[in-house]
């Protein structure tokens, strides 16, 4: 399965980036309605803000817990 982002104006599909399929392909268009409408794939949330929610999160918070610390640095295989 592909996602691909794409701006519908009431008649046609603006696909925001290149897509490269080999035959026919079945897809399945679902329209975000709070979404803002943007012509920049980049625009979307970037790698610094999900470090930042992630960090924020108490979703995480388990790895703390010195009973979920279960591998030392013997159980490596190769150290880098």
């Amino acid at each position: 399965m592909l996602s691909v982002k794409a701006i519908y104006d009431g008649e046609h599909l603006k696909l925001l980036e290149p897509v490269h399929v080999q035959s026919p392909q079945e897809v399945i268009i679902t329209f975000l309605q709070d979404a803002p409408v943007t012509t920049d794939p980049k625009a979307d949330i970037c790698g610094a803000d999900i470090q930042q929610l992630v960090g924020q999160s108490p979703a995480f918070s388990f790895l703390l817990d010195e009973q979920e610390d279960v591998y030392t640095d013997a159980d490596l295989k190769v150290t880098y």
